[in-house]
């Protein structure tokens, strides 16, 4: 998905199609959505967690994994769950080499939103209203059913293992969203506050007789693990296995008919074979054009760096999802994987967590130039990007120099700079004694000034490069 001016929407999924020889059909998941403590990265520090609380965690977790994965068929040969500090992470075991699958999960102990699926809880929810639903809200809704059922569930020790309260923007007070300081990310924040109210209404409304009650956190917590830990890629149609039993019921029928009319075993076995190559190749097309997402246990409890790159794809023929890397990771050592390429807006809305020197971050923000309003933004690097640049000079008119354009972008960088309620100095004198911050003070005050330091880069560079034009331009 391309970088868009506001940076702070939800990360589109993105198909990358690899093919093996072992598994001929794999399909790449990307990292969909949003925003839990346990998936922060390892430079920003958590909330300070009681030891009581983190004990019963840890009882959780070893429960998780040595029982309910191990019963779900879910591999993990060289990973744990551990404490990195104030944070829950994934610690390799032994040394784990680059394109080695290390988590295997089957599509079975996995939550799995298909596209234009039946509402698989009917009993639970109406099925109108989860037809309509976004993606996100089906998934919420199919993890507070199975919260539900308790034990009972397919993937109990999954749902007791995960965060009990994410704290993540869609929950603060408007004074709170202000201290953010940057207006792309209110009005999204604002805006997604708004439309879950609106679900959530929906999802009650929706509720069958003897479903239960949810309040709205219930709702939030279900919305905000789904939206933090998703991965999305392209729909591969049903696995082979439902297409076998299907196609074995075809041979069935087949057979006797074939007996029935006398017909050739040779006419009968080319149709059979001709619908599951249709089947299969049907799958193939259909992958390009939907989307499907799905909860992978242990994948989804790994933390991100934008410096890595991971691979967390279906194998067709296996029905199962796998997690490989690009990086060589010795026992001890903490296990990354990327979300994908997300800029701190969509990290924090979403996960909760500000990546410092985000490669993949951007500053937006309107600027008058030319007595007109121009959308401009600046990437990582510092750099004005070329759309905006484009519109810029637009509204200078045809006759603006290369050097009154840049003096222009630079003016309105440090303009916007210098309106901030703080300045960098401050919020890097504030996190100077950040353990006496409230939560989410400080996390705003992180959020503002990377943001602030992105826009610091821009400024630099711009006066670095009008300085060379000018001596140029005096002789």
């Amino acid at each position: 998905m391309s970088q868009i001016a506001a940076s702070i929407a939800a990360p589109g999924p993105r198909s990358c199609p690899r093919n093996t020889a072992a598994c001929p059909i794999m399909r790449r998941f990307i990292t969909h959505a949003p925003q839990s403590p346990p998936r922060q990265h390892p430079s920003v520090t958590a909330k300070a967690t009681q030891q009581s609380s983190r004990d019963k965690e840890e009882a959780v977790t070893k429960d998780y994994l040595s029982e309910w994965a191990e019963q779900a068929g879910v591999v993990f040969p060289k990973l744990t769950q551990a404490f990195f500090g104030e944070l829950r992470g994934g610690k390799a075991l032994a040394g784990i080499e680059p394109d080695e699958v290390f988590v295997t999960v089957p599509r079975a102990a996995a939550l799995v939103v298909a596209p234009n699926e039946r509402c698989p809880c009917p009993e639970f929810v109406d099925a109108a209203f989860y037809k309509e639903a976004p993606w996100f809200v089906k998934m919420a809704v199919l993890l507070l059913w199975e919260r539900s059922k308790g034990r009972k569930s397919s993937v109990w020790g999954y749902i007791e293992q995960l965060p009990s309260s994410i704290d993540t923007a869609v929950r603060w007070e408007e004074p709170e969203i202000a201290e953010l300081q940057y207006q792309p990310a209110i009005k999204e924040i604002k805006q997604q506050q708004a439309s879950w109210r609106k679900h959530y209404s929906s999802f009650c409304a929706a509720m069958q007789p003897g479903g239960g009650k949810f309040s709205w956190d219930d709702f939030v917590w279900a919305a905000e693990n789904v939206r933090s830990r998703a991965f999305s890629g392209p729909y591969t149609g049903s696995s082979v296995g439902d297409k076998a039993r299907t196609l074995g019921l075809v041979l069935g029928v087949g057979g006797g008919y074939a007996l029935w009319q006398q017909l050739p075993l040779e006419q009968v076995l080319n149709g059979f074979i001709s619908v599951l190559i249709f089947n299969i190749i049907y799958d193939a097309l259909l992958s390009r054009k939907l989307k499907w997402y799905a909860l992978c246990p242990v994948v989804d409890a790994l933390n991100h760096s934008s410096f890595v790159e991971s691979d967390v794809a279906y194998e067709y023929f296996k029905d199962t999802f796998v997690l490989s890397t690009k990086t060589s990771y010795q026992a001890g050592q903490q296990v990354f994987i990327s979300y994908g390429a997300q800029s701190n807006g969509s990290l924090f809305q979403y996960y909760s967590f500000t990546e410092p020197n985000n490669p993949n971050d951007v500053y937006a923000f309107e600027a008058s130039l030319g007595g007109r309003p121009v959308q401009l933004v600046v990437n990582a690097k510092g750099s004005f990007t070329a759309e905006c640049q484009v519109a810029a000079r637009e509204a200078l008119g045809p006759a603006v120099s290369d050097e009154q354009l840049r003096q222009a972008l630079l003016s309105a960088a440090e303009a916007e700079l210098a309106g901030k309620p703080s300045s960098a100095a401050d919020d890097e004198r504030l996190l100077q004694t950040a353990h006496l911050m409230a939560p989410r003070q400080r996390a705003a005050v992180e959020f503002r000034l990377e943001k602030k330091r992105v826009l610091q880069r821009a400024i630099a560079r711009s006066r670095k490069r009008l300085s060379k034009q000018q001596p140029a331009a005096a002789t």
